[in-house]
């Protein structure tokens, strides 16, 4: 009776932050990818907008969500990796505040977005507490210096 009641539990405990991991890979590293696809048109459409070091911006944002998004689906420096993300994110998110009152809906826009950043930090938060669970490379690596 007590073994059929952690069967389902144990599953999930161990299979759901693998799922979680896989799951989050078409945020961060389809996002990174986008804009490798759309590299000079976003290259271009930022710099309209006259912002800063706009290709460099664009490399770094690239390179974060890309590095950061396979380190977190293969679990590997996970708990390090999902704490860059968050910050990365927060930063982002905390770039948008000042254009929540934009004319034309576009504040509904920014709201939007940043609502989805805020979600996109409470998962990363919740992997860099918690790590990335029994099937991951951190896992195997810490079975590795335990039987030693």
């Amino acid at each position: 009776m007590i073994g059929s009641a952690d069967r389902p539990a144990g599953v999930v405990a161990r299979y759901g932050p693998l799922l979680a991991r896989i799951l989050f890979a078409p945020v961060l590293i389809g996002y990174s990818l986008l804009k490798i696809r759309a590299l000079m048109g976003s290259v271009q459409a930022d710099m309209l907008q006259s912002f800063p070091l706009t290709q460099l911006v664009l490399y770094v944002t690239i390179a974060i969500e890309l590095i950061g998004g396979v380190l977190i689906v293969i679990g590997w420096k996970t708990r390090a990796a999902a704490a860059v993300l968050a910050l990365f994110y927060a930063g982002v998110a905390l770039l948008m505040v000042p254009y929540l009152g934009a004319a034309g809906g576009m504040g509904a826009a920014y709201l939007d977005q940043i609502l989805k950043y805020l979600a996109f930090i409470g998962g990363l938060v919740l992997l860099a507490v918690h790590g990335a669970g029994p099937i991951s490379l951190d896992a195997r690596q810490a079975s590795l210096k335990s039987s030693r």
